[in-house]
């Protein structure tokens, strides 16, 4: 009997650590999301680039961004066209999916006022962002 209760025990144990193996693998390598194919900066619409650029004037964007050395230095956009796609240049345009909770709070309420922009603004905007794929020279990957 003592036997049987051993083997219970070890069997429980064995199941018990492969469990806790398991989750702790997939807490550490989270599965990767897939991304929605990038269309191109040369497939973007100019008309749509011109007015996404537009957009980023009339916002006064350049207060808190810079591209091409222009604007507030602190947080260059240049190249961010490469390294986001469509959906997360509005994330962190409108402060809302994972970019909400990476912003600093002060920039997320500024962000929040974004969301009244009319979709065609947005969507110019975005195209804008997505242009941005050219960094200055020198500078390397963040």
């Amino acid at each position: 009997m003592r036997e049987l209760w051993v083997r219970i025990v070890a069997g429980i144990t064995g199941a018990l650590v492969l469990l806790l193996a398991l989750a702790f693998a997939g807490l550490q390598s989270p599965p990767t999301p897939v991304a929605a194919p990038a269309m191109p900066a040369a497939a973007l619409p100019p008309a749509l680039v011109g007015a996404g650029h537009a957009v980023y004037e009339a916002q006064g964007c350049a207060m808190c961004h810079a591209i091409a050395g222009e604007g507030n230095p602190r947080y260059p956009l240049d190249g961010v066209g490469g390294r986001r796609d469509a959906a997360e240049l509005r994330d962190w345009i409108l402060a809302t999916g994972a970019a909400e909770e990476a912003l600093p709070a002060r920039a997320a309420r500024m962000k929040q006022d974004y969301r009244a922009l009319a979709g065609s603004e947005l969507d110019a905007l975005v195209a804008y962002m997505k242009s941005l794929t050219d960094r200055p020279p020198g500078e390397g990957e963040r």
